[in-house]
């Protein structure tokens, strides 16, 4: 591969998944790491329905399917009533929703966040990428045309040149803090969280366990079916623990002490971190030709399962524009459409998960276990997240309009510009469904309806795009002629599920034309040809 144009600080969710964005789109880039070795730990281990998505797009999902735990778990809530645990709540951790045609991926699924890494990874080294470990960003400088980064490996100093510079380094971000960006928002000084795994014997792997005294929490959770291990989560610990972790005979007598529990067993305590939740985002997603993307670019509390599928979110939407961009096939003014999708999206998800914080915190405190507090699912589940902004078109988005409905919010009545796309099975023809259909290194455009004089004007209008940019499909109706068309590729919606999920309401033989985005937003709705170029010029100029 050609030398990297692109260098990403950080082999985290948001680093490995910009990477192989670029790489799926001919962008070399070089991913770095400061780490000596991968990390381990289950950390955050929810992934959204939003994300998964994301991963059937881009063809890593059926890795994630082999391994992930698909079971809704049982929240059980303990007590002691005369010196003896009982049993103070029983419940489901999420509603789970029935998957749709428009949304096979309906529920979250949990999967240790080490085991995840490692398998994006591995689809990253098939796409001839790598990690380089024990590398760290130093400093740079940007200029109008580059940026220059100080990189020390394994300490020999390296100046390097690069086009482009994405820190997805982490919280303590050196990216963001060298780029000045603000970090808004605020620390819980007062409050305390250690998280882990360790080995448990003697507790039912099909629960999560929850031990709620007043002012404290205890939480263990089951890891991966392969293992004895458990996550862990302990608030309102010992003062003396904000600043010295506890060992793990520290951690045992303190479960000792809160649950009355000698009948469970620990084993090894193989990961152990300790943090005061925070509640913060940078005031523009980057500067220049540097940009942040995931805990670089925002922090907050874990309740919720938010953060790591932000992170992946951020590198989604950012990835295809900076491909364009590099591949000489968009403009650089195309990136600020980052910020303005992005920001809105995490100021909500950061307004989510501090509420749920903040609830949780304060039944924590009561002793409680009846409230919203523990409820998940819902919003959570981000398939409501949407980029509406000035380079959308179609009913409820237009130039500029990010106004109304929230960041979080679904569409209503059909697709709309600026939302997520919906899957639709039962095909015949290039593709089995419509996912199959989308990819990260290319728009998508379906046409529905129309005529041969219509779909000619369609076929004439997209060919104004850059070369490789756009992959035009014809949809035609169950049972429809197949009749010759100038699009390369046709489906036939055999279970009717693609026009209903996409066109419910046009009158018979009405021409629509959806541009899903290679993020697997819906980028258009254009029900006039000459809306195909107005898109075009948003995009590419």
């Amino acid at each position: 591969m050609s030398q990297p144009s692109i260098l990403v600080a950080g082999a985290g969710p948001a680093g490995l998944i910009l990477a192989i964005i670029l790489l799926k789109n001919g962008v070399p880039v070089r991913l770095i790491d400061k780490a000596a070795t991968y990390p381990i730990g289950s950390r955050g281990a929810g992934v959204q329905p939003r994300t998964l998505e994301l991963y059937d797009i881009l063809g890593v999902l059926p890795e994630f399917e082999k391994v992930a735990d698909t079971t809704c778990p049982v929240r059980r809530m303990y007590g002691l009533k005369d010196g003896v645990e009982v049993v103070l709540k029983e419940g489901p951790v999420f509603q789970r929703v029935e998957p749709t045609p428009g949304t096979p991926h309906a529920n979250p699924v949990a999967l240790s966040q080490d085991v995840h890494e490692e398998i994006l990874r591995s689809y990253l080294h098939t796409l001839g990428g790598a990690v380089e470990l024990s590398t760290e960003l130093r400093s740079f400088e940007q200029s109008p045309d580059h940026v220059v980064a100080q990189i020390v490996k394994n300490g020999v100093v390296e100046s390097a040149r690069f086009d482009w510079l994405v820190g997805a380094d982490g919280v303590h971000s050196c990216v963001r803090k060298q780029l000045g960006l603000s970090f808004l928002g605020e620390t819980k000084e007062e409050q305390h969280v250690l998280v882990g795994d360790i080995v448990v014997e003697g507790l039912e792997r099909e629960f999560w366990h929850y031990w709620i005294p007043q002012g404290k929490m205890l939480v263990l959770r089951p890891g991966t079916a392969a293992s004895n291990g458990f996550r862990f989560a302990f608030t309102g610990g010992p003062e003396q623990w904000k600043q010295t972790p506890p060992t793990r005979t520290e951690f045992i007598k303190e479960f000792h002490a809160v649950t009355g529990r000698r009948d469970v067993r620990f084993g090894q305590m193989t990961w152990l971190s300790s943090f005061k939740p925070s509640m913060r985002m940078v005031d523009q997603f980057g500067r220049g030709r540097v940009f942040v993307a995931g805990d670089a670019a925002h922090c907050h509390s874990p309740t919720g399962g938010q953060g790591l599928n932000s992170s992946v979110q951020d590198a989604a939407n950012l990835g295809w524009k900076l491909a364009l961009v590099a591949r000489g096939r968009a403009p650089a003014a195309l990136l600020a459409s980052y910020t303005e999708e992005r920001r809105p999206v995490i100021a909500q998800m950061l307004q989510l998960t501090t509420a749920l914080h903040e609830k949780t915190a304060a039944q924590v405190a009561a002793g409680a276990v009846e409230g919203d507090a523990w409820q998940r699912g819902g919003a959570l589940g981000m398939l409501g997240v949407n980029a509406r902004g000035a380079i959308v078109l179609g009913a409820g988005a237009g130039a500029g309009a990010n106004t109304g409905a929230g960041a979080y919010d679904a569409a209503a009545g059909g697709v709309q510009g600026g939302y997520r796309a919906p899957d639709a099975p039962g095909l015949a023809g290039a593709a089995p469904r419509l996912f199959a259909l989308f990819g990260p290194a290319a728009h998508t455009a379906l046409v529905f309806g129309g005529d041969a004089a219509a779909h000619a004007a369609v076929a004439g209008a997209l060919e104004a795009w850059p070369h490789g940019t756009v992959r035009a499909v014809l949809v035609r109706k169950a049972g429809a002629a197949a009749e010759e068309t100038p699009f390369g590729e046709v489906v036939e919606d055999r279970a009717g599920h693609a026009y209903a999920e996409y066109v419910p309401g046009a009158a018979e033989g009405a021409l629509t034309v959806v541009v899903v985005r290679p993020d697997g937003v819906v980028g258009a709705v254009i029900p006039d040809v000459e809306d195909i170029a107005r898109y075009g010029s948003l995009i590419f100029g």
